[in-house]
């Protein structure tokens, strides 16, 4: 005979499951948020840490032995050209560089700027990935830039707040071309309109799952600044932190071989059948000298 009391527990421990799970997946969602949420106010925090909650201060012995460090500093900017203000104001890049799209050949050049107390060789490829696919002579362009300068830094441009997929593809593509190492050099660099939007960032990193990992790629490291780039406060800043950036990288640049490196990586990729006539090559020369030797 069955156990009517016993039968009663059976039914309502399985009335109890749907309710179990439920909370189980609440538990679990709220759990993947904090996560979230305290991954953010890491990376938060580190950057607060690395250059101070406010402005970069003079005291820094670092700072104030910089120009017997290196006089000057090298820097690319890349990323979103709609996410800059370009004109005689702009302290950083000034005017848009020419239409590269519609040119037969592509020579990327650098500007010297006097920003603060620094002197700045600027190398404007700002949207330069948006016209890789419409000029093949962008790559030899690359090749002479990578060559030709020890760069400092990458300054990724995104417009605050508005993070796109073309976004995304143009790290891809400064990771593609320059390699993996490039990342230690990167800096995302966040503009504004209105300052109020600086206030918003935590929120939009929280909310973003690929603006934060854009933020992990970069080691966490950002800027903010007004999308003219016409305050000198806000480039000195930068700059502070560029020098911060290159002793953190044990004043090392971006330098020729890494690229040349990454290049020859990239054409073996492209051409295994080369390789593969390489090595047959070396294997037959290998036979023929062993049997020499008998």
């Amino acid at each position: 005979m069955t156990d009517p009391n016993l039968s009663m527990d059976i039914s309502a421990e399985k009335d109890c499951l749907p309710v179990m799970e439920r909370q189980n997946s609440k538990d679990n969602v709220f759990l993947t948020q904090h996560k979230s949420n305290l991954k953010v106010d890491k990376l938060i925090q580190a950057e607060q840490h690395r250059y101070g909650e406010c402005n970069l201060h003079d005291s820094d012995p670092t700072l104030r032995s910089m120009d017997n460090v290196f006089p000057n500093l090298t820097i690319v900017s890349t990323g979103n050209s709609a996410a800059v203000h370009f004109g005689n104001e702009n302290l950083l890049l000034g005017e848009k560089h020419p239409n590269i799209e519609h040119a037969e050949t592509c020579r990327i050049v650098s500007i010297w700027k006097t920003i603060a107390e620094f002197n700045v060789s600027v190398i404007n490829i700002t949207g330069l990935h948006e016209a890789e696919l419409y000029l093949g002579s962008v790559n030899n362009a690359i090749g002479q830039l990578a060559n030709e300068n020890e760069i400092h830094a990458f300054i990724f441009i995104v417009r605050l707040g508005q993070l796109t997929d073309a976004d995304k593809m143009g790290l891809e593509w400064l990771q593609r071309v320059f390699g993996d190492k490039v990342l230690q050099f990167v800096m995302i660099l966040f503009t504004y309109e209105r300052e109020e939007e600086c206030n918003t960032l935590k929120d939009d990193l929280k909310n973003n799952p690929v603006l934060e990992q854009l933020m992990e790629k970069c080691g966490g490291r950002y800027h903010t600044c007004n999308k003219m780039m016409n305050s000198q406060s806000e480039m000195r800043d930068l700059m502070k932190k560029i020098v911060k950036l290159f002793n953190e990288n044990k004043q090392q640049h971006y330098t020729g071989a890494m690229f040349n490196t990454v290049l020859k990586e990239t054409e073996a990729q492209q051409n295994p059948e080369c390789e593969s006539g390489e090595q047959e090559h070396r294997f037959v020369f290998s036979a023929v000298h062993i049997l020499f030797l008998v």
